[in-house]
């Protein structure tokens, strides 16, 4: 079943090698792409909806072609898998995009391997540099499961495929045509400068551009004259300028170049004096700082600030318990212009005053590879930034992502990071940086708790220096640069953006706003709150609304995007609405025909879909886009949430809470054993109206009654549930009691057996009850509990599903493929 909507795709390897056929033999092979026939073709195939993609080989000669099936040792045109009696081969592909437009082919649990003599065989367990390929078609990697290939450890051997660079001339050859400009990164491939385009080129290439890197320590004669005709602009630091438009004559009108210092700036103003800025098809600097410092210099042309974030999930990482070990994780030493100005040797001192341990993470001389920061940063439990001029220092973000005590001087941009929260800024003199500096460690040296609390508030604030806050930045200094391509307006303006207009987009949310107000829990409500309030959401009652009207209509489609969230048995004519939908479903099956004949309309006429209990969604419905928004804790929506605290003195039973149902199957069994251990809560009733002031035990009541408690139960319903009390549970601290039946996406979320909560079935849980009421597993019940807690607290309230659902709306912006209809 082929969909006939997108053109087959020629299939290069991580070798710089195309995949052929050899017509005497019949069997897949792959070689030099000027010498080798262009007769194989990766055709999608057996499409379904949702994050899974699916193509097969095809053999094409004479007109005519045939699939090619996969064995472990071989793989051959299906005519001469018939003409060698082989049984029938595995020839339906899975396309597994991976990171910058790299993708690898996984069937029957292993993965395609281009072996290095020319064979292709489906053998390979792990991916790795073999498995790697990259294809001429945009679709072969645009499926939203992205990324996903991160969390199978076992599977990929992430080291190789973050360190593989794709070769421009392949991706030329590939001759790869996506929406947005090509644009090669001319740079420095090592330490921070590497990771900074790498991060670049990963975050670009999942918003559909083609970002490639080519190291400029290299001689890249060869290659420039094969690239020129592919590649839209180049991106260079201001070191790289000369080279790249001396050597390689590349134009200045199709340059991006990008300061990270004020020095290069000095140095490019003495090589090409200052008029050389004004031609730059775009010219960017990385932080305020540097903005300042190129006017000052004299730069006639302002830059565009594009600033510097992190990936911060590949940095976070549990916190710290005791201050011990300080990192450093920057050049010791680096003078420029006879000012020596990163003073790692005054760092080391302050450390040894306070009586600690100093760790360096390397040096420009000796250095490590930036894909190793994150173990090094687990390694320590602070970091020092001793620095008298810096631009964009990443290690105090990184560190703060981290979780760790980041102290760092008023330079570049970490007075402002520090002020979000992500670290303590210390003085910049000499002497008084090194006593401030040797005075905070000590202090949180001898004062673990006040340790630990300082690093989950600094990792806290680091969530917002990832990437997706500064993206957009560097894409607006593309689309500068794009629009200097002369004959080439298709480039610009970018997806997201109304006729060239860089203001924000209109974004609404309909639903329900006074039921939700007096439910009779308040994360639904919340979670609305905060959209409208910090992310600029605009209500649309859908009660009060009447949607039969052409001006409300009209009104609804002047918003660029709307979100249908609990709307009732509200029906909203989305057929007429223009705007990207997105449709928040909560229960799988309502048991109401009436509101499940609704849901149905409102999901086959809705864009995108987010639900809790989204990976088991395309059981019961079929939607190409469906992404997972969890439940979370509102404990924060309360006044006075603080008083809240880890409770030492628990009453020492279990609590079970909530609707005692058949399709509760867990909580029912609970409910029925006749155990004095568990201690049964009275659900409150869905239909009645509640207010902070109520007597039930519902709100903020219900919060603090959970928190009286060791132990909470909460089951996985018959659908496979990940429920709201596995969140509320675990953010007062009491310890989780999961459902076994979700163990695998409470595990996804951090939820992990004996480590942030246990697992039961009706088979172990009263055996489960039993240890954890064990006096002598207090201290190991607690221990779990406690990390259950900041788990809950770190990742699941309900601040971040508002923030991950903005985020998923400023993906849609940036991305081509779902521009604004008009």
């Amino acid at each position: 079943m082929n969909d006939g909507s997108l053109r087959p795709a020629r299939l290069f390897t991580a070798f710089g090698t195309v995949l052929f056929v050899d017509a005497a033999s019949g069997e897949l092979r792959h070689g030099p792409t000027e010498s080798s026939p262009a007769n194989v073709l990766l055709e999608p195939y057996k499409n379904s909806p949702g994050h899974v993609r699916w193509g097969r080989l095809v053999y094409t000669a004479s007109g005519s072609s045939e699939p090619i099936d996969c064995y472990p040792d071989i793989c051959l045109s299906a005519s001469q898998s018939q003409h060698e009696n082989l049984s029938s081969g595995s020839t339906t592909l899975e396309l597994i995009p991976l990171e910058r437009g790299l993708l690898t082919l996984k069937s029957g649990g292993f993965f395609l391997s281009a072996i290095p003599d020319g064979r292709m065989m489906l053998r390979a367990p792990v991916c790795s540099s073999w498995e790697l390929f990259i294809a001429s078609e945009n679709w072969c990697t645009e499926v939203s499961a992205k990324g996903e290939w991160r969390a199978a450890d076992h599977e990929y051997d992430k080291v190789r495929i973050q360190n593989h660079i794709v070769r421009p001339d392949l991706r030329a050859k590939s001759n790869r045509r996506p929406d947005f400009p090509k644009m090669l990164i001319y740079g420095y491939t090592k330490w921070s400068h590497g990771r900074i385009y790498y991060d670049i080129a990963c975050q670009l290439n999942e918003r559909g551009f083609v970002v490639d890197i080519i190291d400029w320590q290299e001689d890249n004669a060869v290659y420039f004259d094969s690239l020129r005709d592919y590649y839209d602009l180049y991106l260079t630091a201001l070191d790289g300028v000369s080279s790249l438009v001396d050597s390689y004559k590349i134009p200045l009108d199709k340059l991006i170049a990008i300061s990270h210092h004020e020095f290069d700036i000095r140095m490019l103003v003495e090589k090409k004096g200052l008029g050389i800025f004004d031609e730059f098809a775009a010219y960017g600097v990385v932080s305020e700082s540097v903005y300042s410092a190129s006017i000052m210099l004299g730069i006639a042309r302002a830059p565009k600030v594009a600033s510097l974030g992190i990936d911060y999930k590949s940095f976070f990482s549990a916190l710290p318990e005791r201050l011990a070990t300080v990192g450093y994780a920057t050049s010791m030493s680096v003078k420029t212009f006879g000012v020596e100005w990163k003073r790692g040797d005054l760092a080391e001192a302050a450390v040894n005053e306070a009586g600690l341990a100093f760790k360096v993470a390397g040096s420009t001389a000796n250095q490590i590879s930036f894909h190793d920061m994150p173990n090094f940063y687990r390694s320590v439990d602070a970091v020092v930034s001793s620095s008298v001029n810096e631009s964009g220092p990443l290690s105090v973000m990184e560190g703060a992502a981290a979780g760790r005590l980041v102290i760092g001087t008023p330079v570049g941009h970490f007075p402002r990071k520090a002020y979000q929260g992500g670290g303590i800024l210390a003085p910049i003199e000499t002497n008084k940086f090194k006593a401030f500096t040797a005075a905070t460690l000590r202090y949180y040296r001898d004062n673990p708790a006040a340790f630990v609390e300082k690093c989950l508030s600094i990792q806290e604030a680091a969530r917002e220096f990832d990437w997706a806050y500064t993206i957009g930045e560097w894409i607006d200094l593309i689309e500068e640069a794009g629009r200097s391509i002369k004959g080439d307006e298709s480039k610009t303006p970018l997806a997201g953006h109304r006729d060239g207009d860089l203001s924000p987009l209109e974004k609404g949310i309909i639903c329900d706003i006074g039921w939700l107000s007096t439910y009779l829990a308040d994360e639904h409500y919340y979670l609305i709150s905060l959209l409208v309030e910090n992310y600029g959401f605009k209500l649309i009652d859908s009660k009060s609304t009447d949607f039969s009207s052409e001006s409300i209509l009209n009104y609804i489609n002047s918003f660029d995007f709307i979100i249908v969230a609990y709307q009732g048995h509200v029906y909203i004519p989305l057929e007429r609405i223009s705007s990207y939908k997105i449709l928040k479903i909560d229960d799988l099956v309502s048991y109401d025909e009436g509101y499940d004949n609704i849901l149905k309309r409102h999901i086959a006429l809705s864009d995108m879909i987010i639900s809790p209990y989204a990976y088991e969604l395309t059981n019961f419905f079929e939607h190409k886009s469906v992404e997972w928004v969890p439940y979370s804790s509102a404990l924060e929506s309360y006044e006075g949430y603080e008083s809240i605290i880890f409770n030492d003195s628990p009453i020492n039973k279990v609590l079970l809470s909530g609707s005692i149902a058949w399709d509760r199957p867990l909580r029912k069994f609970a409910a029925e054993l006749k155990d004095d251990r568990i201690h049964k809560l009275d659900h409150p009733g869905y239909h009645r109206k509640y207010n902070n002031e109520t007597d039930a035990i519902v709100k903020k009541r219900y919060y603090e009654e959970l928190n009286k408690y060791l132990c909470c139960l909460c089951d996985g319903h018959t659908y496979r549930y990940v429920h709201l009390k596995n969140f509320e549970i675990a953010s007062v601290g009491s310890l989780l009691l999961a459902d076994r039946l979700i163990e695998k996406e409470l595990n996804e979320l951090g939820f992990v057996d004996f480590e942030t909560c246990i697992f039961c079935d009706r088979l172990d849980l009263v055996e489960r009850i039993s240890w954890i009421l064990g006096e002598e597993n207090r201290q190991a019940v607690d221990r779990i509990r406690r990390a259950g807690m900041r788990l809950a607290r770190q990742r699941h309230m309900t601040k971040s599903r508002a923030k991950q659902i903005d985020e998923l709306v400023r993906a849609i912006e940036l991305d081509a493929s779902v521009a604004r209809r008009s």
